[in-house]
């Protein structure tokens, strides 16, 4: 009977935390498709709108960071935008930061509002100032992490092109893991250009070869650029 009992105690799982869950699933899916890259990004923003709604009008007896059916989905998209940003060569630019700036203003005030909600006795007396500082770098860093992204993701122009050559290829050895780099020169740019690759790119190029780099305006005008092996004729 006490099993039971605990049983029919359990709360199922909301509606908005499968929600949630379905599209992160999804955008995960369609990220790696090139094509699909752009509907992934505005599966992930409706993904954390849909959260930040979801937190304002439910009443909150628990606070976001320690309940992982709510928060998960916000870390887990985090680190993947976080992680393709990074592999990214853009020059900054204001508007990145606008884009981001606006991104948080949809989504952090109802944040923290669910969070205000929530008793310091319930958060295991954390107290509601640093629960805030913690959602507010999480909110920042996806943010400018889709910013970028979706800079070049919703980027439909074809870019200006040239031929630059390999200057430097290193890699950098990680715990568990390695990131490959090339530096290259192109004409008309003061400074070379870094680009992370893959293992299977870093292996077919070699120190003074030539490549194609093509610059893109970006769609929030944040130039950033793309390189290839020039095809044989």
């Amino acid at each position: 009977m006490a099993k039971s009992a605990k049983i029919k105690m359990r709360k199922p799982i909301s509606t908005v935390t499968l929600l949630a869950w379905g599209l992160l699933a999804l955008a995960t899916a369609f990220d790696h498709i090139p094509s699909f890259r752009a509907a992934a990004l505005i599966l992930y923003a409706v993904d954390w709108l849909a959260l930040a709604i979801a937190a304002t009008l439910t009443k909150r007896k628990q606070t976001l960071i320690i309940r992982p059916g709510m928060i998960l989905p916000l870390f887990i998209s985090t680190l993947l935008l976080f992680q393709r940003k990074i592999r990214m060569t853009m020059q900054p630019a204001a508007t990145i930061w606008l884009v981001t700036a606006c991104f948080m203003l949809l989504t952090l005030p109802m944040l923290l509002a669910a969070e205000k909600q929530v008793p310091d006795e319930r958060a295991d007396d954390e107290k509601y100032w640093g629960r805030a500082v913690i959602l507010a770098l999480v909110v920042l860093l996806s943010a400018h992490s889709w910013a970028c992204l979706s800079n070049a993701a919703f980027d439909q122009s074809a870019g200006s092109a040239q031929t630059a050559y390999i200057t430097e290829k290193w890699r950098e050895k990680h715990k568990f893991s390695w990131d490959y780099h090339l530096r290259v020169a192109a004409s008309g740019k003061t400074e070379s250009l870094t680009f992370q690759i893959g293992a299977g790119s870093y292996n077919c190029v070699s120190e003074g070869d030539n490549v194609t780099v093509t610059e893109h305006p970006g769609f929030w005008g944040a130039p950033y650029y793309t390189w290839e092996i020039p095809q044989s004729p």
